[in-house]
């Protein structure tokens, strides 16, 4: 069965656990801080209220209305017997929103109330983000998140819970076998819904891109960057559902100009209505506040975004309508967008049972920068590997889990978002080997107070093909230092103080022309180090070292029941040897859907008597892309075989 022997190895512990509690007066939950009094309320709670939803989904399921191919009843089980002894029921709501090309800074919860335009496109503006604000005052502030320089390489490691090693093989190629957090969430019986910027994918032979975005386990979707570009803002056009659109002319919504934001919020909002009374999740990938600049809905006078020429281009590496004088606008307008998220939330009741995340994708284009309050300016830095193109915002909110007002100061990566989730939503990892991840659940829920990670390891290969590494750049860090591996540019690698020199100006510098035209400084002298730089330099090597690529050797599918039930289901187990190797993607293939049928996953499925083959294909040689544009993946490579023989039930 896809669930498998755990559910049942679980539930037996943990009524044991239950029942032991109740002997000794629950004291293992008095020494973890929640207290009996809390855990009475959320048992009542759960069950009273929240098996509403659980059984209104299972219903949904049964008579083929929803639920797709997700095991329901056996999850219902799964949740009687392992759920109620601790009143965790209720698997929360998940709203995920990505602000893109915004550094911590552009919250002004993080301390800065200026932005300014390094072009002098407009004078510096007071700002304030109330709204995003809003969410870290509800829960949780963390001050020290870091993501990848650029948007793609960020949306991969963010959906996948992987460093870009692992899988990102070419720019816009996500291919359909990788895992992201919209499958895990599907399969977990969530409506899942995203809106906003895609980019990661243009399809396959088989599959237009149109529709690709399906394989990523959304149910419905209305984005950007599907097909290609175009525009994001004022008359857009996007992909809804599989379908192409192109907004024009005027809005009947707004009476004004077709404005892409409100287009996208609005869908979002509408999915959480549709979707009240069951769990879902809505992944939120803003296209505010990237390029193209324009006019808002709210700037005024309203002629400036009523007659705005969407086609002017000023400057030849600018897009199409793009006027940086309107950053501000763009940024405010934003802020708005959280805060009707937020209002929508509260007005239909659902704002106790919903986790909500705030972050940005990479740091502040480099023409725009933030002024603090005492003056001191720091420069938008996108695309550079230093401290403004990685260091983002990141909030977090759940009533009655994550407690109010709370500042968390340890290092947080963009692969910890998926087990954090998928932690607080219950939900397991499949191939926990393969995620880099790093859940901080425990910190957002003030159970544990200790940093749940020292360092982070960062392998970064820009917009370029796995094929092509002459540019890559791989570092680790703390929140003291930084060393980089050898590179191309710095064959003796490099490393930085950041006590002292937080954007990494120690040394002579170099350009890499292909990594955004930034420049590149040497550090510092390893052979001047203090006995202090010394030993973060040589810890730093270590993780380095512990992080060199590991190649796949052979796949293993090993002794498994070849025999499936008509209507059966099972997760099938496949090795990828070694045990520590990197690119430990698969590829799982049926010679004969209609006998039997394999997910991404590995759960086969028993659709008629006969016989089938159950192929696996290693991602090492396999090579799977979706741009497009490289047919199929090689089938030439490192892969096992098995036969399935199904019967009849």
């Amino acid at each position: 069965m896809c669930c498998g022997g755990w559910v049942v190895i679980r539930c037996v512990g943990c009524w044991a656990v239950f029942i032991l509690g109740l002997q000794f007066d629950l004291a293992e939950w008095w020494r973890e801080g929640i207290g009996a009094v809390w855990w009475g309320f959320s048992y009542i709670y759960c069950i009273v209220v929240k098996w509403v939803r659980i059984l209104y989904f299972m219903q949904m399921s049964w008579f083929g209305l929803g639920g797709g191919s997700v095991c329901v009843w056996r999850r219902f089980l799964a949740l009687v017997l392992l759920g109620v002894p601790f009143g965790l029921v209720a698997q929360p709501n998940v709203v995920l929103v990505l602000i893109d090309d915004l550094s911590h800074y552009g919250v002004t919860a993080y301390g800065s109330n200026v932005i300014g335009s390094v072009e002098g496109a407009f004078e510096p503006v007071l700002v304030d983000t109330p709204h995003i604000n809003r969410v870290g005052a509800m829960g949780v502030r963390c001050d020290y998140a870091y993501v990848y320089p650029i948007c793609e390489p960020t949306r991969i490691a963010l959906m996948s819970g992987k460093t870009n090693m692992r899988n990102f093989l070419k720019p816009k190629a996500q291919h359909e076998s990788d895992v992201t957090f919209g499958d895990l969430f599907k399969r977990a019986g969530y409506a899942t819904c995203m809106v906003g910027k895609w980019k990661q994918s243009r399809g396959t032979d088989e599959i237009p891109a149109e529709a690709y975005i399906y394989e990523f386990g959304w149910d419905e979707f209305r984005c950007f960057d599907v097909t290609g570009e175009g525009r994001r803002m004022i008359e857009p056009t996007v992909v809804e559902n599989g379908v192409l659109k192109t907004y024009r002319g005027i809005d009947p919504v707004t009476g004004r100009r077709y404005y892409g934001p409100d287009l996208f919020n609005r869908y979002a909002l509408d999915f959480i209505s549709r979707h009240k009374d069951q769990p879902f999740f809505l992944y939120y990938p803003m296209v505010l506040v990237h390029d193209e600049h324009t006019p808002t809905l709210d700037t005024r006078p309203k002629a400036l975004f009523d007659e705005f020429d969407v086609e002017t281009r000023v400057g030849k590496r600018r897009m199409r309508g793009d006027e940086r004088a309107y950053f501000p606008d763009m940024l405010a307008y934003t802020d708005k967008m959280v805060g009707r998220l937020l209002d929508h939330l509260e007005q239909l009741g659902l704002a106790d049972d919903t986790l909500v995340m705030v972050m940005g994708d990479n740091g502040t284009k480099e023409c725009f920068y933030h002024q603090l309050p005492d003056g001191s300016v720091v420069r938008g830095d996108k695309g550079s590997n230093k401290e403004g193109g990685l260091h983002v915002p990141l909030l977090v909110s759940y009533p009655g889990r994550v407690p109010a007002g709370r500042v968390y100061e340890g290092l947080v990566h963009v692969t910890d978002v998926l087990p954090t989730l998928c932690e607080a939503a219950g939900i397991e990892l499949v191939d926990p080997a393969s995620i880099d991840g790093i859940s901080f659940w425990d910190q957002l829920t003030g159970r544990s107070s200790a940093e749940h990670r020292e360092v982070i390891y960062a392998w970064y290969n820009a917009n370029s093909p796995v094929t092509d590494q002459s540019a890559k750049l791989e570092y680790a860090f703390t929140k003291s230092f930084k060393r980089y591996a050898p590179s191309t540019l710095y064959p003796q690698g490099r490393f930085f103080d950041l006590r002292t020199d937080r954007f990494e100006e120690a040394g002579p510098k170099k350009k890499y022309p292909r990594l955004w035209n930034k420049w590149h400084h040497a550090g510092l002298d390893v052979s001047r180090l203090t006995g202090e730089q010394r030993e973060a330099f040589d810890r730093l090597g270590g993780v380095l070292e512990a992080e060199r690529f590991v190649p796949v050797v052979s796949l293993n599918l090993g002794r498994q029941a070849a025999d499936l039930k008509v209507g059966e289901d099972r997760m099938m187990q496949v090795s990828v040897e070694p045990s520590g190797a990197s690119r430990r993607g698969v590829i799982w293939r049926s010679s004969d859907p209609s006998v039997m049928r394999v997910d991404k996953f590995g759960c086969v499925r028993g659709m008629a008597p006969g016989r089938a083959s159950l192929s696996v294909y290693s991602w090492e040689d396999a090579q799977p892309l979706a741009d497009s544009v490289s047919g199929p993946f090689s089938r030439a490579g490192i892969q096992d075989q098995m036969e399935i023989r199904v019967v009849a039930p």
